[in-house]
């Protein structure tokens, strides 16, 4: 009778263990030949490291333990899902020129220079954790750099024509857009107002709780809040006015959340974005680009904080100067200061367009009286 390779246990199935780094591990299978190759299967993997998805929810559940800032949660969640997704292999499959590529493609969809950085940072530190862990003994992205000069993701004013179709809507959701445009408010700060936080009376309102969202989706509503505006850094939040065209057209005699879902509760970050798409294509915020079979594809280029900075606009056109408009953002005044830079810029060059125009028309008046002549 030929002896077995290895133990047979009462259900029939053969067992043998292996002792790695200290750890018993067993292989077990329904023949010796299938021992045999899970043997040989482990042993490759330990060679190799595990395989990158494993690691990245490794590195990524070890980042939630740690205390992720709900403003990094969501682009680093997307981050983990592409590199997965692209690095399906063992951790040591994967080579420098691996990464280097992975990179160049990412650059090459035209993403912002904060956005490929932050992909770029997942990526080393899911394979620093694969060093860490023993997968790997160096890490293939530590060399792995960005191209400069990438676009830097900027956010800008409404043009005249947007503010209009902003003023002048009355649709589902037309406070939202009236209110980020006549107080300049963040996002959080809007979606934690109050219909107390606002006195008529007084023609001001309060800003002092912001609403943040918890593992990118889930709100949480913060009622202390610092003000950035050093000159009022106590928590205690900060007042601004109530202008009139936001005045006029706000509902009286109302309680609780200004922008809540149907239970009276905060809003989700998904019930947000569904509501702010609505918004834009009710108001005609929307640009249309086409896909692959020539349909036109709705694109959002216009978010809640380009209102900020049409709010900023108009105190800048309204003389306002930099300490009070400060005041009123919620900033430093070296943040405003910048702003106003900008601002200014852009007015010397629409001014210097203006006087160009007047100096060709002057030009073409000169020379048809002379042809008159």
């Amino acid at each position: 009778m030929t002896k077995k390779k290895y133990y047979q246990r009462p259900d029939g199935l053969f067992e043998t263990s292996r002792t790695v780094n200290g750890k018993r591990i067993f292989f077990r299978g329904k023949t010796c030949a299938e021992v045999d190759r899970k043997i040989l299967e482990y042993s490759a993997e330990k060679k190799l490291g595990r395989k990158v998805p494993i690691i990245a929810d490794e590195w990524f559940a070890a980042k939630e333990e740690e205390g992720i800032r709900q403003g990094t949660y969501r682009p680093y969640h997307c981050a983990v899902k592409r590199i997965k997704k692209a690095f399906p292999m063992a951790a040591g499959d994967v080579c420098p020129r691996d990464i280097k590529r992975y990179i160049a493609e990412f650059e090459g969809k035209g993403y912002s220079r904060q956005t490929v950085q932050i992909e770029l940072y997942v990526l080393k530190a899911i394979f620093s954790h694969a060093v860490l862990k023993g997968d790997i003994d160096v890490s293939p992205a530590t060399e792995a750099k960005h191209s400069r000069n990438l676009p830097r993701k900027t956010r800008h004013a409404l043009t005249e024509e947007d503010e209009r179709k902003v003023e002048e809507y009355r649709g589902e959701d037309y406070l939202l857009g009236m209110m980020l445009l006549y107080t300049g408010c963040r996002r959080g700060e809007l979606l934690a107002l109050n219909w107390q936080d606002i006195d008529r009376k007084a023609g001001t309102i309060t800003i002092n709780k912001k609403l943040n969202y918890e593992y990118g989706n889930i709100p949480r509503l913060e009622h202390f809040m610092k003000n950035r505006n050093r000159e009022n850094n106590d928590g205690s939040g900060r007042t601004i006015p109530l202008l009139s065209p936001l005045a006029e057209v706000l509902p009286n005699q109302r309680l609780g959340l200004i922008f809540h879902n149907e239970d009276g509760q905060p809003l989700t970050a998904s019930q947000l974005s569904k509501r702010w798409k609505t918004y834009c294509r009710n108001t005609g915020l929307v640009e249309y680009v086409q896909n692959e079979n020539g349909e036109p594809i709705p694109t959002y280029p216009i978010t809640p904080h380009c209102f900020r900075h049409s709010f900023t606009t108009i105190c800048y056109e309204a003389g306002l100067d930099v300490k009070t408009m400060a005041a009123f953002i919620g900033d430093t005044e070296q943040v405003t200061t910048t702003v106003y830079a900008e601002l200014r810029a852009r007015h010397h060059a629409s001014g210097a367009e203006r006087v160009n125009a007047y100096l060709a028309m002057r030009s073409e008046d000169r020379a048809n009286s002379a042809k008159a002549e």
